[in-house]
């Protein structure tokens, strides 16, 4: 057995277009050696064939020659070849100019269709490869999806098992702790039965049920705190303006910063960092914490000294918007009246 003989210009082609050299002369051989269309429609056809990748053969051609031919046999033969050979002869040269032009021709003609079916043989497959490629990823996405669908059903189930074990589970200790208090019901009420049996026997009285006396808890009385008036606010203020009269810069400055503290809380009564003062503040220390009434006005306002931490601080339940604006009305007419606190005792 021998490997077919194919055309070679066909077979350099369809190398050259990627397709391996065993399955483009398996594909020659079977289409025909017709042309390369024929050769590449036949590798997509059978390209899933188990003996793809196997060479084709054919059987060997033998000649066998007889020893015992007489002489005229091999004569007469030799006379006829030589008789073709020189009639081959005279029809090649009376014909040689024509056969070379039509050769040419016929060999341009050829390119240019080879090129042509190269083109589209290679669009065909290309195309061909672009199905597969797209049928295959549906295929997966199909799977990938089924996949997903697959789990979630699968979690579903089994959150459904869960809940339906944990009602289950809650069901049965409802059961089991009503089934105890109809038990100790049952006890208690057998034991009532034979101490009143005894009574009997005994010649005593029956026990008579007391319903036990309720305890009463005493509720704490919140104390009353002290309600802060205009006039408290106005007499503190007097008091530091007149401790400080040489220095009416330093009580207008004063004065600002505990307008301003008042001001801040009570448009924003839940923000902490307005309602803490750090008493070792050096600005809040020169200008209020030194003066004789600015502390004790903030506390008039709500503020509460903590001992630990040195801090004024004033709980957000001890917020009351309308002290604050009051007390902030309270220090604006201290700063427009320039007679304020002067002539006071």
């Amino acid at each position: 057995m021998a490997v077919p003989q194919v055309d070679k210009k066909m077979l350099g082609e369809l190398e050259l277009m990627g397709f391996p050299a065993v399955r483009s002369i398996r594909a020659l051989h079977y289409s025909g050696n017709s042309n390369l269309e024929s050769a590449i429609n036949w590798l997509l056809e059978h390209e899933n064939d188990p003996d793809i990748d196997q060479l084709p053969l054919v059987p060997r051609e033998i000649s066998i020659e007889c020893g015992d031919t007489s002489n005229e046999v091999r004569n007469s033969d030799q006379g006829m070849r030589t008789h073709a050979q020189e009639r081959k002869q005279e029809d090649q040269t009376a014909a040689g100019s024509q056969k070379e032009t039509s050769l040419v021709e016929r060999e341009l003609k050829a390119d240019e269709h080879g090129e042509e079916d190269r083109k589209r043989i290679l669009a065909l497959y290309k195309s061909k490869r672009d199905d597969e490629e797209i049928a295959r990823g549906r295929t997966r996405n199909q799977i990938q999806e089924e996949r997903i669908q697959a789990a979630k059903d699968l979690m579903e189930a089994k959150r459904a098992l869960e809940e339906n074990q944990r009602k289950r589970m809650m069901e049965s200790r409802k059961a089991d702790r009503e089934e105890e208090k109809r038990a100790r019901e049952r006890i208690r009420q057998r034991i009532d039965a034979d101490k009143a049996e005894r009574r009997r026997g005994l010649g005593l009285p029956q026990e008579t049920t007391v319903a036990p006396t309720p305890i009463v808890t005493p509720q704490k009385v919140k104390p009353t705190e002290p309600v802060v008036t205009s006039e408290q606010l106005r007499d503190c203020l007097r008091t530091l303006k007149r401790n400080h009269k040489d220095d009416s810069g330093r009580v207008k400055r004063a004065f600002q910063i505990l307008l301003k503290i008042v001001g801040n809380i009570a448009k924003n009564p839940e923000e902490e960092k307005f309602r803490r003062i750090r008493l070792s503040n050096p600005v809040f220390k020169d200008k209020v914490g030194n003066l004789q009434g600015g502390v004790e006005f903030l506390e008039l306002c709500g503020f509460q000294k903590l001992r630990n931490n040195g801090y004024l601080f004033m709980p957000r339940g001890k917020v009351d918007v309308a002290l604050l604006n009051a007390a902030g009305v309270e220090i604006t007419s201290a700063m427009e009246n320039p007679y304020f606190g002067l002539f006071s005792k």
